[in-house]
């Protein structure tokens, strides 16, 4: 990026007033679209019989109003059920299990023998007295052949690694004795391919559930299918693992009668403790099989035409009423809400309209880039659905509540629950990204959505205006986590006040629903509204470019990676940084801008210079080194930082508002002292004039006060006065750049 480099299309429609005015009407439209499908009441339903109705008596004959196509969906879970436990349990065959064990086999026993050779090389008198084969294994060893034992009994750990298994001191004394003949290991691969010829799993008695109908094998080579499936329904002739350990015991005295007993039982024994399962239930594939069963099982549909009757006067309401009635009352909201969606919708424009145009022309520090009012329009949005989900899950927990608990348990159940819904949320959230006059129009206007949405009362509203003022004001200063959960406690106070404010009022404050609801304002307010807010600004810090309190904080800890390998790479860098810090903090306390991002952008706005810190005048120590190097390298050196800290910054995670200090604390100022001095030796050949352009920062400008003040403060502008001195000046040491 050159210092003439071009501004986006997206940076040039930004700095047109009416492409901003013209993106918060498109926040307002989707604003208001939405507002008007969530605040449609729901009780404005035609009077068609319940789900509460079932085995009761009609009392009037219902007919179809229009064409309906309903879904059964008992029927359609009936149908994909039978059809997902129609798939086999899959098993996935380890092919290579066999290879793998012989390959552990050899690999120990080659080991064993090279420290047998390791031992005869240290002992070359000794090693011609030794006698380890299988001819000996029987006699007494000598002191010789005794201490090679020992030394192979240090050996024995590495033995169990390359084995994969543990096998008693006695058995490996047994290989030892007879040198861990080539023999024996052949012996021991050849039992290993019988024990692993057929099918093993770690437990048989799993396989019971699937006697019926069988299981189908896959075999596998690592991760690929290595073969074609088949299907076993003889579940007795798969082995377990402890069968199968017994079973090699009497593959042992059977075909390796040869060998001594002490040895063979050695071999059966290396054998027994390798061997591993060689099957093994697939669960994730035999899911996705049921899966695909069930998806390749079409609805089942009920198709009832205009004016068939569906149920007559003094007939039994049963399942298959509910699901038509159900579509009924559907169909019949989509088309009578009309007017009410669209009232719905103009309520929720005009109130955004007018808070935002009164806010923009007389609340002062109310100035919000094009990003913050997308993201107040996206937290409207949320905050109502999670206030309609909220609803609803309260709801169906009410319903839950009143078929388990008496009458009165229930009632308060569901006052409980109500009160819990995070109606200030929205809020805390605002706050915790914005600013404390943005916090406060978001909730002016919310609270009357708030009021529709929830409820036809002003408890709803006024709940939602309270809480949300207090919860923005408590978060305003919140350094830590711990900090959010505290002003969840103060929201939680005054939601628990407009609550005992509105008993007061209607007469019940000693009833138990007051309680209930407290309970309720207790729980949102110090649990589930800080949850909601953590949750949410993790994941719109990213998304719209924010850094939170509680963010900068962690990066101004001096024990962070970066700081850290800063201070080893380029102290005087790190110096630099730390004092600019200081610096830029006081000076943004003096303007009002935010000192804690200045503090923290102004230690990591030098970074890149971790790179390449001998080439900077804080981090030379002795010679300068760009006395040997052409001005234009020079130059390309210190632009260059830049570029690095970018690079470094986003590999170590830093939020987009730290990115933009190193990109913008140099502008895009000229690197005058190498700018001028290589226009003085152009001057002095001959040449030309050096193109300004490879002498200047890539910037762009600073953006805001917080980077204006890195510029001025972290910046050594000294460096380009300096440069415009004369050259015979030019030889003394360069200065902070």
């Amino acid at each position: 990026m050159t210092a003439n480099a071009e501004p986006t299309l997206w940076q040039r429609l930004l700095r047109r007033p009416r492409f901003r005015a013209l993106l918060a009407l498109s926040c307002l439209a989707t604003v208001s679209v939405i507002s008007a499908f969530l605040l449609t009441p729901s009780r404005l339903t035609p009077p068609i019989p319940g789900d509460e109705s079932l085995g009761q008596v009609a009392t009037r004959t219902i007919k179809a109003n229009r064409d309906l196509d309903v879904l059964d969906a008992e029927a359609t879970s009936q149908k994909r059920e039978e059809a997902a436990r129609s798939v086999g349990p899959i098993y996935d065959f380890d092919a290579s299990a066999g290879d793998v064990l012989r390959q552990r086999i050899s690999q120990a026993f080659s080991e064993a023998r090279s420290a047998i050779d390791e031992w005869k090389r240290l002992e070359p008198a000794k090693a011609a007295r030794v006698q380890l084969d299988l001819a000996h294994a029987a006699k007494h060893k000598s002191s010789d052949e005794q201490e090679l034992l020992r030394f192979l009994q240090t050996r024995r750990d590495e033995f169990w690694k390359s084995l994969q298994a543990v096998i008693d001191d006695a058995d490996f004394q047994e290989l030892a004795r007879i040198g861990f003949d080539p023999a024996v290991e052949r012996a021991a691969e050849r039992l290993a391919n019988l024990a692993t010829a057929d099918f093993a799993v770690a437990e048989r008695e799993l396989l019971a559930a699937d006697r019926e109908r069988g299981i189908v094998v896959r075999p596998l080579l690592g991760q690929a299918v290595a073969g074609a499936e088949r299907k076993v329904r003889d579940i007795d002739r798969i082995r377990d693992l402890p069968g199968l350990r017994s079973e090699v015991d009497r593959l042992a005295q059977e075909q390796l009668g040869d060998l001594p007993a002490g040895v063979r039982h050695a071999v059966a024994q290396i054998v027994r403790r390798a061997l591993r399962p060689n099957l093994a239930y697939d669960d994730h594939e035999t899911r996705r099989r049921q899966d695909e069963k069930r998806a390749a099982v079409k609805e089942a549909v009920l198709q009832v035409r205009r004016g068939e009757k569906i149920i007559g006067d003094g007939e039994t309401i049963n399942k298959t009423h509910l699901l038509i009635f159900q579509a009924m009352r559907a169909a019949g909201r989509s088309s009578q809400d009309a007017q009410v969606r669209w009232g719905g919708g103009f309520f929720a424009a005009l109130v955004c309209a007018a808070l935002y145009v009164f806010a923009r022309r007389n609340v002062r520090r109310f100035r919000l880039q094009p990003r913050d009012v997308v993201l107040l329009a996206t937290v409207l949005v949320l905050q109502l659905l999670v206030v309609r989900g909220s609803l609803w899950g309260a709801e169906v927990l009410r319903d839950l509540a009143r078929d388990e608990a008496s009458g009165t348990l229930a009632a308060l159940a569901g006052e409980a629950l109500f009160a819990s819904v995070p109606i200030a949320a929205g809020s805390m959230l605002v706050r915790f990204l914005l600013t404390s006059e943005a916090a406060l129009v978001w909730t002016a206007g919310f609270a009357p959505l708030a009021g529709v949405l929830v409820a036809a009362g002003l408890q709803p509203a006024v709940l939602a205006l309270v809480s949300g003022v207090v919860a923005a004001d408590r978060v305003a200063h919140a350094r830590s986590r711990g900090a959010v959960f505290g002003a969840g406690l103060w929201t939680a106070g005054a939601s628990i006040c407009v609550f005992a404010t509105f008993a007061l009022f209607q007469g019940r404050f000693y009833q138990p629903e007051t309680l209930a609801a407290a309970a309720g304002a207790l729980v949102s307010g110090a649990l589930l509204t800080p949850l909601v807010v953590l949750v949410a600004s993790r994941l719109l810090q990213p998304l719209f470019g924010y850094v939170t309190g509680v963010r900068l904080l962690e990066l101004a800890s001096f024990n962070h990676p970066l700081l850290k390998d800063l201070i080893v790479q380029a102290p005087g860098t790190y110096h630099h940084g730390i004092v600019c810090g200081a610096l830029v903090e006081a000076a943004a306390r003096e303007i009002g801008a935010n000192p804690l991002l200045a503090r923290v952008g102004a230690y990591y706005h030098d970074i890149g210079k971790g790179k390449n810190p001998v080439f900077f005048g804080e981090n030379r120590r002795g010679e300068n080194r760009h006395d040997a190097l052409a001005p234009a390298v020079s130059a390309k050196i210190i632009r260059r930082h830049v570029e690095d800290g970018v690079e470094v910054a986003r590999k170590g995670g830093l939020p987009r508002p730290i990115i933009d200090f190193i990109e913008q604390h140099h502008g895009t100022r000229l690197i005058g002292y190498f700018f001028h001095k290589a226009r003085e030796e152009a001057q002095k050949r001959g040449e030309p004039p050096p193109d300004e352009a490879e002498y200047r920062y890539p910037g762009p400008k600073p953006q805001s006060r917080e980077l204006a003040l890195v510029t001025k403060t972290g910046c050594p502008c000294a460096c380009s006065r300096r440069s415009r001195r004369r050259s015979s000046r030019a030889s003394r040491p360069i200065p902070f750049l």
